[in-house]
């Protein structure tokens, strides 16, 4: 049998239930074993399967946590340094979410660079310890946030500013379609299998949504449900990948 440890940090549930998440199906797969060591301060997934399947699980491990790096973490780093006080919270989360996924091929390589595969791995050691380069370019990114915050209380250079970010996301997926679901509406792919429902008309959940999945169009069937904000919003970040459709597809 192979096995492996990765070591999370016991504050961060959200981060271990990722990773389990993610884990899961695929140990369950190659018919391995999947477990939790609660040592205190930390939490030690433990990983056990056939030699034969560790290159594939290796792999997995290194998406894993090249995921958890350059989102949770980096989620944490902006939120915890960044100083510009924004008022309209919508626009507040599409600028986070927005340098979130900025440059985000770079800071996978950046990850991928650093990371090596043993036996065990504790993520929190990691970041702190070896990847100082990319909490620098972090660093830089909120720098220059900060240093124009000024500029960013007009709402139209504010905006570009957005747009700028999103239009510089690698495009993630060609086509996504908002639709109506139940009394609410969600994201569907290109062959309309749900992507994400949204619950509650959470239209900032909406906004974040589609600038992580950075599609190259988008067709909106359900636009009587959103409001004229959230709507002119859209159109704003995303400008011609934006299409207006009429229910019948549905």
């Amino acid at each position: 049998m192979w096995e492996f440890c990765i070591s999370v940090d016991g504050s961060k549930r959200e981060i271990l239930n990722f990773i389990l998440q993610k884990l899961e199906g695929e140990i369950k797969d190659c018919n391995g074993v999947l477990t939790c060591l609660n040592k205190g301060q930390s939490v030690d997934v433990l990983i056990a399967c056939n030699k034969f399947e560790k290159n594939r699980i290796l792999m997995l491990i290194q998406e894993i946590i090249s995921e958890v790096i350059c989102y949770y973490y980096k989620k944490d780093f902006l939120i915890r340094n960044l100083q510009v006080k924004i008022v309209d919270d919508i626009s507040k989360k599409a600028f986070i979410c927005a340098l979130l996924y900025f440059d985000n091929e770079t800071d996978i390589y950046i990850v991928n660079k650093y990371l090596e595969l043993s036996k065990k791995i504790n993520i929190e050691s990691f970041f702190n310890f070896r990847l100082l380069s990319l909490k620098r370019k972090w660093q830089e990114l909120v720098e220059i946030a900060n240093q124009n915050e000024i500029y960013l209380y007009k709402d139209d250079t504010f905006l570009e500013l957005i747009k700028f970010l999103v239009d510089n996301i690698e495009v993630k997926n060609d086509v996504v379609n908002i639709m109506p679901l139940d009394s609410s509406y969600g994201i569907f792919d290109s062959k309309f299998d749900i992507i994400e429902p949204s619950k509650n008309m959470d239209e900032e959940k909406l906004v974040t949504d589609l600038i992580a999945l950075s599609p190259k169009s988008i067709n909106i069937y359900c636009s009587e449900i959103l409001s004229n904000k959230i709507k002119t919003l859209i159109c704003k970040l995303f400008e011609k990948r934006v299409k207006f459709m009429h229910n019948s597809a549905n």
